[in-house]
């Protein structure tokens, strides 16, 4: 198995080299404006494919001892950094947050966009095909950001409650939207 870049289009491409692939990282690492150091695998994605558990966007967080202290299914940078506050107060060794198996739907399709877009159109159509409208979602999530950037980007998750409370809500504004169109339409 290869590892290739996460959205290639028109605009970015496969990478073909190691230096093409570090290049774009170390853009990646000025854009984002990530503090931290960040590994680069090789073109064959050996540590992708070691430790990533066939996640497309994995987060390892090495402790100073070369020990895995965190692992995120999904990059969360709100948990990311929670994980690393706890590491730094270990003195750099031991857990840091453990295992994040959460998805982060929300903070995905709020905060998402900008890496299928630095991919170029082709990019995000073909992210929208094969992740059911994904693009689309991260599209309207991106332009959606002041307004739920709060709630999906919060360094710390909302209660149980206001969770539930919120899901309940949207499906039924949802439901409400489906019955007046419906009404319209027929």
């Amino acid at each position: 198995m290869f590892i290739h870049q996460a959205h290639p289009g028109e605009a970015r491409h496969h990478y073909s080299t190691f230096d093409e692939k570090l290049a774009e990282a170390q853009e990646y690492k000025e854009l984002e404006q990530l503090p931290w150091p960040v590994l680069v695998d090789d073109l064959a994605g050996t540590m992708h494919l070691a430790y990533s558990r066939g996640m497309a966007d994995p987060t390892f967080l090495i402790d100073a001892e070369g020990q895995v202290a965190f692992y995120g299914m999904w990059t969360h940078g709100p948990t990311l950094q929670r994980a690393i506050a706890e590491l730094v107060d270990n003195g750099g060794r031991g857990h840091a947050g453990g295992l994040d198996r959460t998805p982060h739907l929300l903070a995905s399709f709020v905060d998402g966009y900008r890496g299928p877009r630095r991919g170029g159109r082709r990019a995000v159509l073909e992210y929208d095909l094969g992740a059911g409208g994904a693009g689309t979602l991260s599209f309207l999530g991106n332009k959606a950001k002041r307004l739920l950037g709060p709630l999906a980007l919060r360094s710390t998750p909302l209660p149980m409650q206001t969770r539930l409370a919120l899901g309940l809500g949207s499906a039924a504004f949802l439901l409400l939207v489906v019955s007046v169109v419906a009404v319209v339409i027929g």
